[in-house]
């Protein structure tokens, strides 16, 4: 560790000391407060007037106040402070997926303001997280447990819903936001080449109390991880020969995102009308690690290339809500999307010595889609009923486009394909008595694929008192596949990888039980303790297989051949009292997993523990708050293919933390500096990373950290009329 980084940390630590030591411990009662209001703020997204997602699930909400200050800047930098979900990164393409008590990205429905978000890989779901921008959202909302009947397929596990900030507090007219965050990624910075560099802006409007707008931009430009790769201008030339070393690149490649939103928010008597337009765009850099040596003719010097790759991203997002009472406190809730993804590649001939571009391989159109999306519910249906209510509605989706990499003589054979969803659903409100509530939901779908389907649901609530309370949901583990399994094509002389559009969706049984309790500790603190417990029996999972097509070739394709049981436990405490705030939370899971329906299949589960705590102290005398995040992720095991059938791998254990410094120096200007992965967490050692299709061998590690990095972000807010 060289002199810079020991001063930083000692810095660091020095500063967080000296406050907990310099500041008395006097009583905040606002604070508490502002949790206890916070807790009841469960919208799911969809509006303050959804009122029976009150009672039916379990909630957790980030505020941007929470995000401010571990200075995140995407999905990816937020969520993992959360005990049942981990995140798990890809550095050979930069994506990002969550997993959620156990099920990955594909059963987690992510939102944009109650509207399923547009990805390379579909609708929803398995959403690369470190595309969400989160410089114009005002909280997150992670609801848990099988939401089916309300969001449609694939809300197994839970849904992540990203709520946009509308309109100004206070009472001012304007408001001007610009905030720069320089990162280290690992040991490595540099102002253009090394780190990652962040910049954004946002100007706000309050035309009126019931007209404002806004108008940012965001970019975000991770230069990549070296970890000892020496970067794209490296080449090895010894007595005129290029020697493929295997050292030019990056460990973790390179990626620019930048993010232009507008947002409309509007209020025409008693109804709210809401626009925001998006447009995110991407490019991700791969660099070939073979470099070639061709000898320059004219030259007789030898003349080094590689063929280096740029995926490129571009996404518009146009997204309209409108609600408001229907007729007395009966409420409608209108969404309206159009969005257009399209996913481009390039391949070129990139020259090492005069570090320049010297031809184009391939320019293509990779990926592909126009989603038009539509959903409309009226709630509180009844509402001078005390035993009886409903809420009855509908949800459109219509999918277009293609999932290939157009390379080869098979160029021609990629067609584009359309998937259209026609959903209605109901959920109703039976309060029993006082304290006992039931609320049975369905929702009829049907599929241009796959025709028609049920997802079923039954939540119950029982009040023991005011302060405890259990919430008990059972449902449907409903999968449908999405574009890519049903329509990627892949094939050309060296390559035979298809969607197989003869998938049947998942489906089994999702149980989510929820118990808590909130304690009063002297005039303003409170303890709040939740137990949960979760079961998944998930039938026909869609896996990657091996078969043969019709020349006799192997084809890599999808097909309905595992199942998957997962039960899990865990616990949640929170603690806010005087200016600390303490969170210690555990959970213990299993999964049993059956492959290929092999008799050799594992009917024992697997279990793995997780520890997760947080720490945060106030200073309101100096505005400044420190917090830091622990998170321990114990030995997970799952059954994986291998030669001879199924054997359990499994990834090691490994903590990670973080810390932060956030402070007011002036009403107007901030500053937040910290740490990420202070344990320095890079490689841990693994044996269940696949390395191919179905039945292929594994990888011995897995990439999840780029190492302990620091960070210092300048925020400045300009208020006026």
């Amino acid at each position: 560790m060289n002199l810079n980084k020991q001063l930083f940390l000692f810095t660091f630590c020095s500063t967080i000391s000296i406050g907990l030591y310099a500041q008395q411990r006097d009583t905040i009662a606002r604070e508490s407060m502002e949790m206890k209001q916070l807790e009841e703020v469960i919208v799911t997204g969809e509006s303050k007037v959804m009122s029976l997602s009150k009672k039916l699930f379990a909630v957790g909400v980030v505020e941007q106040k929470d995000i401010a200050k571990v200075a995140g800047n995407n999905l990816a930098d937020i969520l993992n402070y959360n005990l049942n979900i981990t995140i798990t990164p890809d550095a050979s393409t930069g994506r990002s997926t969550v997993n959620m008590f156990g099920l990955d990205g594909q059963y987690v429905k992510i939102l944009l303001d109650g509207i399923p978000i547009a990805s390379d890989n579909g609708v929803g779901n398995n959403i690369d997280i470190t595309q969400i921008n989160l410089e114009d959202v005002e909280r997150i909302e992670i609801v848990e447990g099988s939401m089916g009947v309300l969001y449609g397929d694939n809300a197994v596990a839970g849904v992540i819903n990203i709520v946009t900030k509308r309109g100004l507090e206070g009472d001012y007219a304007w408001q001007v936001q610009v905030s720069v965050q320089e990162e280290t990624i690992g040991n490595e910075f540099s102002l253009f080449d090394e780190g990652r560099h962040i910049q954004n802006f946002k100007i706000s409007n309050q035309v009126s109390d019931k007209l404002s707008y806004s108008l940012g931009a965001s970019r975000n430009d991770y230069a990549g991880f070296y970890n000892g790769f020496l970067g794209k201008d490296y080449v090895n030339i010894e007595d005129n020969a290029v020697v493929n070393d295997g050292l030019r690149g990056t460990e973790w490649n390179p990626k620019e995102q930048l993010t232009f939103f507008g947002n409309i928010n509007a209020n025409i008597g008693k109804h709210n009308i809401f626009y925001k337009l998006q447009y995110f765009d991407e490019a991700v850099t791969v660099y070939d690690r073979n470099v070639t040596g061709r000898l320059d003719t004219s030259t007789g010097l030898v003349k080094p290339t590689a063929l280096d790759e740029i995926f490129e991203t571009d996404r518009w997002v146009n997204n309209l809500n409108v609600s408001g009472p229907l007729k007395g406190q009966t409420n409608y809730n209108l969404f309206f999307s159009f969005q257009d993804q399209k996913r481009y590649y390039q391949q070129y001939v990139y020259n090492i010595l005069q570090q320049g571009i010297e031809s184009f391989i391939a320019d293509d159109l990779s990926q592909s889609s126009e989603i038009w999306y539509s959903k409309g519910f009226v709630s509180n249906i009844v509402p001078k009923s005390a035993f009886f209510n409903a809420q009855l509605g509908y949800e459109f989706t219509r999918q277009s486009g293609f999932d290939a990499i157009a390379t080869g003589d098979y160029s021609n054979d990629v067609v584009e394909n359309t998937l259209e969803n026609y959903d209605f659903f109901g959920v109703f409100d039976l309060n029993v008595t006082d304290k006992l509530s039931f609320y049975p939901g369905a929702r009829f779908t049907n599929n241009s694929q796959f025709g028609n389907q049920f997802i079923w649901s039954i939540s119950s609530t029982y009040d023991f008192t005011e302060t405890f309370k259990l919430k008990a949901v059972l449902g449907s583990a409903f999968r449908a596949p999405n574009f890519e399994e049903l329509f990627f094509y892949f094939v050309d002389a060296n390559h035979n990888v298809q969607g197989n559009p003869d998938l049947q969706p998942e489906d089994g049984i999702s149980v989510f039980l929820n118990l808590e309790n909130k304690y009063q500790i002297g005039e303003s603190g409170i303890f709040k303790s939740a137990f949960k417990s979760y079961y998944f029996d998930i039938q026909d999972k869609i896996a990657s297989v091996v078969t043969a097509d019709e020349n006799d070739r192997s084809l890599f394709t999808f097909a309905n051949v595992d199942y998957s049981k997962i039960l899990g436990f865990s616990w949640e405490n929170s603690i806010k009292l005087d200016r600390w705030q303490l969170g210690l939370g555990a959970t213990y899971m299993g999964e049993a997993t059956a492959v290929n329906e092999s008799a050799d299949s594992n009917s024992d589960y697997l279990w793995s523990f997780n520890l997760q705590s947080n720490l945060g102290y106030s200073i309101p005398r100096l505005n400044t708050i420190l917090s830091a995040q622990l998170k321990y992720t114990g030995r997970t095991q799952v059954l994986v293919p291998g030669a001879n059938g199924p054997v359990v791998g499994q990834t090691n254990d490994f903590t990670w933390m973080d810390a932060s410094i956030k402070t007011d120096i002036t009403k107007d200007l901030g500053v937040t500096l910290g740490a990420r992965n202070i344990f320095d967490i890079v490689t841990v050692n693994a044996s269940d990373v696949p390395t191919g299709a179905h039945g292929s061998s594994t990888g011995s590690a897995r990439l999840f950290g780029n190492g302990r990095s620091y960070f210092l972000k300048l925020s400045y807010n300009l208020n006026f009329n």
